[in-house]
């Protein structure tokens, strides 16, 4: 009964499930969504599309704690049937998706939080014990949403220390002024935060964030408006400049050319499927394991992973072969896609065929009959013209 008396706005709600926004995800185009709603709704097979504009992706990014502490500051009593029930889910699949120092949320949430740092990383038994009310609120806290006890702290852009204005979350999870971060953008999105390189193209203003902040503070909101619009009155980039395209994703490459590795990401960079070289942890023992792309593997980075796996430097990762398009089809036409055409289902991998050999035929015995009677008519119908020109002739 005491959830009903917190009214959420459709702002703050996921457009997957509905429901409370838990642990956020922002995607490149600036729309939100839970961090277990954008895994389930990712392609494997090639880009993701964003649910909302279709907006194309092909990095899963990193939860916005800003967000993150947010909203666990404004709805308690929502987010924590809504961790409860989550962890619920997580511990029926064995994934689980990365935990924070809920004792954390009063402080800047856009501050550097490195869970390799803490003594330990929170096992199940921590999880079932941690209580967003009890780590975080108080007693004397009203459930029908704590907006008074939002401060500006609270909703800091990374680079200017400032109220956010306009918004933009990057891969990493970091929150930014777009004014800030498109300062920068010709030398490449890297986080001034964690220094984590933002992939493709510049990312999208969060408008139902900017909203909310619009509402929460309009005094500092009007201030930095009008000090934004005179530096931009010079720069006149809102979200056109864009980054070179990834080098492995080249244009009119086939994915028999392509080192695709289906159903796989990148536990760093979040690169879903990884594209080029990937490597896989030897001696991480969670269920959903531990990968790497080429450039965060060339990198060393040291970024927690996406499922809130115990990966530490000195394990051991092994470079992993892509699987063959052919067989990976093969297996997913049996089980999902029985639309797929027969195009896709002939498709041969030329690395496989020798050199004096010629690809097999996977052609049905019903196929090669039409095939064969198809070739009979043409013969038929080429000999009846051949006796029509002939009498023709003679008469």
């Amino acid at each position: 009964m005491a959830e009903k008396l917190e009214d959420i706005p459709d702002s703050f709600l996921c457009c997957i499930c509905l429901d409370l926004l838990y642990k956020p995800i922002v995607l490149s185009c600036g729309h939100m969504s839970c961090f277990w709603c954008v895994h389930k709704s990712m392609n494997c097979l090639r880009e993701s599309h964003c649910p909302i504009c279709r907006h194309p992706y092909n990095h899963f990014p990193t939860i916005c704690e800003m967000l993150h502490f947010l909203l666990l500051k404004m709805y308690p009593i929502t987010y924590k049937r809504r961790e409860e029930q989550i962890l619920a889910e997580e511990k029926a699949i064995g994934y689980f998706s990365p935990q924070f120092d809920f004792s954390a949320c009063g402080s800047n949430a856009n501050q550097e939080h490195n869970p390799l740092k803490d003594t330990e990383h929170p096992s199940i038994t921590s999880l079932e014990s941690t209580s967003v009310s009890d780590s975080c609120f108080s007693s004397q806290q009203v459930p029908n949403g704590n907006f008074k006890m939002v401060s500006i702290t609270d909703v800091q852009c990374t680079a200017c220390k400032q109220l956010l204005f306009r918004p933009v979350v990057l891969n990493c999870g970091h929150g930014y002024c777009e004014a800030c971060i498109m300062a920068s953008v010709d030398k490449g999105l890297k986080c001034q935060m964690c220094q984590f390189l933002h992939p493709t193209t510049s990312p999208k203003v969060c408008l139902e964030l900017d909203c909310f902040l619009e509402r929460q503070f309009p005094k500092e909101y009007a201030s930095r408006r009008d000090v934004v619009q005179l530096k931009q009155a010079c720069m006149e980039i809102e979200n056109q400049t864009d980054l070179p395209k990834e080098e492995h994703l080249q244009q009119g490459a086939t994915p028999a050319e392509l080192k695709i590795h289906f159903s796989v990401g990148c536990d760093y960079c979040g690169m879903y499927p990884i594209v080029g070289d990937r490597y896989q942890c030897k001696d991480c023992v969670e269920k959903i394991g531990f990968d790497l792309c080429g450039d965060c593997y060339n990198t060393r980075s040291k970024r927690p992973g996406r499922f809130n796996q115990q990966h530490t430097p000195q394990h051991r990762l092994e470079r992993v072969k892509s699987s063959n398009f052919r067989h990976v089809l093969l297996r997913l036409v049996s089980d999902q896609f029985e639309d797929v055409s027969v195009g896709f289902t002939d498709y041969e991998d030329p690395s496989e065929v020798s050199e004096n050999e010629s690809p097999t035929s996977t052609l049905s015995p019903e196929t090669h009959e039409s095939t064969r009677n198809s070739s009979d008519t043409s013969v038929i119908q080429t000999e009846s013209a051949d006796d029509q020109n002939e009498t023709e002739s003679r008469s």
